[in-house]
Order: structure tokens, then C-alpha cells, then sequence
């Protein structure tokens, strides 16, 4: 019908109401339309039940301007299974797993389930990731009876793993929706439902989609079960990879994933050969990943970026042209299609460095109004430029509710420039399937890549008008970029309890925010409201950020913990490389309508033999002036006498201490 529709040359075809079995087909993918074009198919009140879990739902190939209007779309086999772990052996290297009435006994099916995938655990009361677990791959099973399984694991479970716990895992299957070369789509109030991978997806072509009012959730429970489903699908919610003009999706549902729930991203390729301008690359997969015209950039394997340039050729090569590289990203390893890319000026390239398609990278993306709802990993991983990110709710996102950084291990580009983060909330995030080794710490992420310190590729981002609320651990981490503002963001209720997210990367996990490899990075505005005790200092800085503007007063604390020292009135200051609230010998004066203190500066110490090697000897910097208005905002002004500024004949050099 509908291809008959549009080979008839009609513009739109209505597809009447009811629920539609999809058969299982000889295709990849149940449905398939390749070459559509100002066509549009409204689907009011239709559900398309998908007999074939393992194959994608809806392919579209190579189409222009078309529109799906309010499909919903379902696996009628659940791609994935859970149930109840009723029993933890001894030396805690297995559990017993009772499969929930109704859903799939098939996980030792090879064709349904990997023997060895994912295990994810689940809170018995409120049915969401469980606090303080992680991710779980087992080495095997055995089946124990119908609907029961012994799950096995190569290494003993923590003591967070308990009986009682609810538990589900990944099973085989394709995307929901995918769209490969399109341009133009349009997808509206359509509902993805037990998809078998990704929601939707959407790969190479020029781009431009529009997503409005779309859902990624559970859906209905299968027949005869008797509790919801945990999960809603198999992998991230919506999934874009080497599209030319980044998607607009706006006021959709993200819910309940196992993996991330916006992902937008270019590919890496690796640089292996060099002469002149040009470069031989390889990827895991065949086809040019450029076109003449298309802006290549590198970067080296120390994450830096190393230029751009305009491609002027590009060629397949040999198979396996060159023999495997020994590397440390996991992506690049074994690959065997090659292909020669020449620009219009040399680039400085080494083997094992670089290089990404600008032009296929999902720039321009535009994200508004939506919401991202209890799921595991990320609620938005961005690595594209010139976006937007405006409006949206991330609740209950388990690593973090916004990553903005390139993934070289994973070999998906790039560093991202010209973004808008704007009236964003940011809730409960950063909770479980994560930890100390894990660099993307905050809740809000900005991140370089390598392991170089000047690794500073993403510029020009404003951060500005969020607001992040109950959050444990660092709630901002600030790594990798030049010329950005973070400005009148609000932070509520943070950091109740320790989190230790990122310990092992050197992070300080008790700050609220810990400022990376940065340069011109300035802070107004921002505003703190019930800090918990798990809180050691405002911000810390490392000592790779430079000429940051606002340590001192872009941060305000209104109605936080009381400050001791202080009495009644909130002050804190940037002293000794982080945020300080501790004050000594405080003196207070007012002038017409403003106020100036002054008082004694951390540290509290004397000079002393051991502590020599450290700025003023260890000993506190001097005396500065502040003013305020309102006795809640202060301002550094100058410094009255600043101690390593006295002549080395005065005997207060390096002395003052209360």
C-alpha cells in the first residue's frame, strides 16, 4: 500500500487505524523504503506489532522530505527479558535468576541472548536503577528449570548485589526506526516500544531531521506478565552517527534505557601512512568517509587538536593494505579497509594520530523541550558543534545527565564548538554504573580527550541558566576547552552524601566543581543553595586552568550551611588553588551603600622549614579588600598589602598567619 501509493505518485497516503502484524522477512529489516521523496505517511491510531524482534523495525534508505505522523512501533517478542534474583551462592560468584512471568525464558537461546551480555540491577520499590551498582557481564549460565537460571560471573559480587534485587539484560535485535543517507526526515508523535538496539537512528546522508513529540518508552507488559517491564529497549533512545546537519528533536520521552538517551557524534578514522597532503587512514568498516569539498580535522593522539583542511581527494584502497597497529584504542584495532584522503595543505599527521569528517558530524543540532527519564548511562552525549541544548529535563540519568567530549577509545569524534546550554534541569543523576575510574565525573561534562595538557579542543560554549538539583559528587566538570562562560546556573541540594566518581582520574570529588585544562574560562552568577556536608570547596582548579575569570565571585552561596567564622553572613574566596570559606580576624565597615571587609587569608600558618617550597612559604598571601551591596555578593577589589609583593628586607615577607 504504501509503496503503491507513492509510485502512483501520490504525495501522502493515510494509513486507516488498527494493529498490523509485520511478518518475519528474508529482508534486513521488517519494513524497508528506499528512495521516497516529499512523501508523507500518517499513521493515526496504527501499531505496527514486529514479528521478527532480531531485525530493525522501519529502514528508510536514501529518502528526502518524508514524514511518519504518529506510528506506534513494537517488538511483539520483547528483546530482552528480567526477573528476580531468589538466591546468591556462597562464594558470591553466581546468582539465581527467576524469570518475571510472561517475558522471554530464552536467554540461553544464542540467536535471542549473547551468553555473556550485561546484567543491570533494579530497585524492588521504585523499579529504577538500584543506587551504588554497576554493570555486571556475566561468563555464562545454565538453565535450572523453565523459567529459572543460575547466572554465573568470573569474579565474587560486591555487597550491593542482594537477594530480592531486580535484574535485566540486553538481548539481540535492530533499531526502532533507522534512517541511512536520508535528508529531510520527519518523524511526529511516533512511539517506539520494546525496540530490539537503538530508538531511533539515523546515519550519514546530509540530515536536517526533524523529530517532534517521539517517545522511547516501556510500553505495554507482554501477555500474561505481571509486572511492567524495567527497560525499554536495548541500547540508547536516540542514536545519531556521521549525519551532515544535526537532528532538531523537541519535546519527546526518553525513558528507560540501557545506554544513553541522545547521542550525537562523528567518526575517527586513523592516520597510518603520511607524505605531502596526503594521508592513508583506516575505519572498522568499507566506504569513504569524505567527499571533495568535505573539512577534515586532526587531531593528535595526545588529544590536541593539530589543524584542518579542505579535502581536494579521496580514493579506496587495498583491503588490508597495511598490517594491524598496536594501539591503546580498542576501536582501531584489527581494522583492514584503508582509503587515501589528499587536502589542499599539508597537515602535521603522525601514524596513530586522527582525523574526522566536520562536515558529518551532526552539526547544528537542535535540542528543546525534552525529557530524559530514569536510564542507565548518559541522558545527552554530545560531540557535535553549533547546537543547541534548551529547556530539557535529564531525571535520573546513571553516569550523567550531559557529556560533551570526543571518544577516541571508542574512535567517535569530535570536540564541539559553539554550543548553547541553556535553561537546562539536571536531577538525580550520576547515581549508579559508574566510579572512581570514571572521567566523566560531573553531571555536567566537559572533557578533552588524551593525555596531553594542552588537550583544549572545545571553545566558545555557554553554559548558562541551569540548574542541577540533588546531585552527589562533582556536579560540573570543566576539561578541554578555551573562551567559555558558565553563568547564573543554580546548584540545589548538592552533594548530600559522598559520591566518588572520578577519585582514581585526580578529580577532587568534593568540590561542586573542578575546573581541567581550560583557558579564558569565566564564572558569574552562579548561585548555591543547601550544600550538603559531603561539599569541601566551591571549585578546584587545576594547575593546567588558565586566566579563569570569577573564582571568586561567580559563585554565591544563598540559604547553604552556615560558614562558622562568618556568623550570619556567607563569604567564600579563591585561595591556595580552590575555593575557601575559612576567614581569621574578619572586619566589616560600611561607606554609603556598600560594604568592605577584610580579614586574614588561608593559610593559617607561619612560615615554617617544610612548607618552603609552597607559594608564600605556606603561609597566608596577605590581606585583600572586598565590597558587596547586599552582604551576600563579594567582590575582590585590590590587595592592601600582599605578602609576596613586600621588599625581602621586611620582616612580615611570608609571616602572616592568625
Amino acid at each position: 500500500g504504501i509503496l503503491a501509493a507513492f509510485r502512483a505518485g501520490k504525495s501522502k497516503i493515510v494509513v486507516p487505524a488498527g494493529v498490523y502484524r509485520v511478518p518475519k522477512s528474508l529482508w534486513g529489516s521488517n519494513l524497508e523504503f528506499a528512495d521516497l521523496k516529499n512523501f508523507e505517511i500518517d499513521a493515526s491510531g496504527v501499531t505496527l506489532l514486529m514479528e521478527d524482534n532480531t531485525k530493525t523495525g522501519i529502514y528508510f534508505r536514501n529518502c528526502q522530505n518524508v514524514t511518519l505522523r504518529r506510528a506506534t512501533i513494537r517488538n511483539a517478542v520483547f528483546p530482552f527479558t528480567q526477573g528476580k534474583i531468589v538466591a546468591i551462592a556462597p562464594d558470591r560468584k553466581s546468582f539465581e535468576l527467576q524469570i518475571d512471568t510472561g517475558y522471554p525464558t530464552s536467554l540461553d537461546n544464542p540467536d535471542a541472548f549473547n551468553p555473556q551480555t550485561t546484567y543491570y540491577l533494579f530497585d524492588r520499590v521504585t523499579r529504577r536503577l538500584k543506587d551504588n551498582t554497576y554493570d555486571y557481564g556475566n561468563s555464562g549460565l545454565t538453565r535450572l528449570a523453565p523459567d529459572r537460571f543460575q547466572i554465573l560471573f568470573e569474579n565474587p559480587l560486591g555487597a550491593e548485589v542482594e537477594v530480592g534485587d531486580l535484574t535485566s539484560m540486553r538481548g539481540r535485535g535492530g533499531s526502532g526506526i533507522h534512517s541511512d543517507g536520508c535528508e529531510g526526515m520527519k518523524f511526529i508523535d511516533v512511539s517506539l516500544q520494546s525496540s530490539g538496539g537503538f530508538g531511533f537512528f539515523e546515519t550519514g546522508g546530509i540530515g536536517g531531521h526533524i523529530y517532534q513529540r517521539v517517545s522511547v518508552k516501556p510500553g505495554p507488559q507482554p501477555e500474561g506478565a505481571q509486572s511492567e517491564p524495567l527497560m525499554s529497549q536495548n541500547a540508547d533512545g536516540f542514536h545519531s552517527a556521521s549525519v551532515g546537519k544535526g537532528p532538531a528533536i523537541e519535546n519527546s520521552m526518553f525513558t528507560r534505557m540501557p545506554d544513553d538517551g541522545i547521542a550525537i557524534h562523528g567518526e575517527y578514522q586513523m592516520v597510518r601512512q603520511t607524505q605531502g597532503n596526503t594521508l592513508i587512514c583506516m575505519r572498522p568498516w568499507p566506504g569513504l568517509p569524505y567527499e571533495v569539498g568535505h573539512h577534515i580535522a586532526l587531531v593528535a593522539k595526545n588529544g590536541v587538536p593539530q589543524g584542518e583542511a579542505i579535502v581536494t581527494g579521496i580514493k579506496a584502497l587495498n583491503e588490508g593494505l597495511l598490517p594491524p597497529i598496536t594501539t591503546e584504542f580498542p576501536h582501531f584495532r584489527d581494522n583492514k579497509f584503508f582509503f587515501e584522503v589528499t587536502t589542499d595543505h599539508p597537515l602535521s599527521a603522525q601514524e596513530g594520530d586522527v582525523v574526522a569528517n566536520l562536515d558529518r558530524c551532526g552539526q547544528g543540532f537542535q535540542l528543546r523541550g525534552n525529557t530524559i527519564l530514569n536510564h542507565r548511562a548518559r541522558g545527552l552525549l554530545l560531540k557535535a558543534s553549533n547546537g543547541v541544548v534548551e529547556n530539557n529535563l535529564v531525571d535520573g540519568s546513571s553516569i550523567a545527565g550531559l557529556v560533551i567530549g570526543p571518544e577516541l577509545w571508542w574512535g567517535e569524534a569530535g570536540y564541539a564548538h559553539d554550543l548553547v546550554i541553556r535553561n537546562n534541569t539536571f536531577t538525580r543523576c550520576g547515581y549508579a554504573t559508574t566510579g572512581p575510574w570514571n572521567e566523566q565525573a560531573g553531571v555536567l561534562t566537559v572533557l578533552g580527550t588524551g593525555d596531553s595538557r594542552e588537550a583544549r579542543g572545545h571553545t566558545r560554549l555557554k553554559i548558562e541558566g541551569n540548574s542541577f538539583i540533588s546531585n552527589d559528587g562533582t556536579n560540573a566538570v570543566l576539561d578541554g576547552l578555551t573562551d567559555s562562560t558558565f553563568t547564573d546556573n543554580k546548584f540545589l541540594n548538592a552533594q548530600q552524601k559522598e559520591n566518588r566518581r572520578g577519585a582514581d582520574r585526580g578529580y577532587d570529588i568534593s568540590s561542586l566543581v573542578y575546573i581541567g585544562r581550560t583557558n579564558n574560562l569565566s564564572f558569574e552568577g552562579n548561585v548555591i543553595q543547601r550544600l550538603g556536608t559531603a561539599n569541601k570547596s566551591m571549585v578546584k582548579s587545576s594547575p593546567d586552568a588558565t586566566e579563569i575569570k570569577g573564582l571568586e565571585s561567580g559563585f554565591r552561596i544563598n540559604g547553604a550551611k552556615k560558614i562558622e567564622s562568618s556568623g550570619n553572613i556567607e563569604f567564600q574566596y579563591f585561595a591556595d588553588g580552590e575555593m575557601r570559606r575559612e576567614i581569621r580576624d574578619p572586619a566589616i565597615i560600611r561607606e554609603g551603600d556598600t560594604y568592605y571587609a577584610t580579614f586574614t587569608m588561608w593559610p593559617f600558618r607561619n612560615r615554617e622549614e617544610k612548607n618552603l617550597h609552597l607559594p608564600d612559604n605556606g603561609s597566608s598571601p596577605g590581606i585583600q579588600l572586598y565590597s558587596s551591596r547586599d552582604l551576600k555578593t563579594w567582590k575582590a577589589e585590590n590587595w592592601l598589602v600582599k605578602s609576596s609583593a613586600l621588599p625581602v628586607t621586611s620582616p612580615y615577607k611570608h609571616r602572616f598567619w592568625a
